[in-house]
């Protein structure tokens, strides 16, 4: 198992998203799972994402919609709350398998599985917030 750990504040995670990019350069189709408590900053890893690799600003939480995409690049689902079933019935099957860097937030262990055994490269992130300024970012992959 490969880890890789930042401890940075949310207003600068320029060398986070570096190492993303980085993982990125090299595989052209990769998935982030961002795992962490409600409100620990994974939409927040998602925009600083998208502004530092593409330039692009107003960034949102795809709750509502489930997904937003980013220049047919980046896509970025919110799976808050969504049984493995229901995603499996609204067709996000489909969508995993465009080229580009997928972030997920609130995947599920089963949704894990899935990508793993579709052969899709998976890399877990888990934030921990520290105190009102900083988290702590561990990149995981088995």
């Amino acid at each position: 198992m490969q880890e890789n750990t930042f401890t940075l504040s949310e207003e600068n995670l320029s060398a986070l998203c570096e190492a993303l990019s980085a993982l990125e350069k090299e595989h052209k189709h990769i998935f982030f799972l961002l795992n962490g408590d409600l409100g620990s900053g994974k939409t927040t890893l998602v925009k600083e994402f998208v502004r530092h690799s593409l330039g692009v600003e107003g960034v949102s939480s795809p709750t509502f919609s489930l997904s937003q995409d980013y220049e047919d690049r980046v896509f970025h689902y919110d799976f808050y709350q969504k049984e493995f079933n229901q995603l499996l019935e609204l067709g996000f099957i489909e969508l995993f398998e465009r080229e580009g860097v997928h972030f997920i937030e609130w995947a599920n262990p089963r949704i894990k599985a899935l990508l793993k055994k579709c052969n899709f490269l998976v890399y877990e992130v888990v934030i921990t917030p520290l105190d009102s300024h900083q988290r702590e970012y561990k990149i995981i992959h088995e």
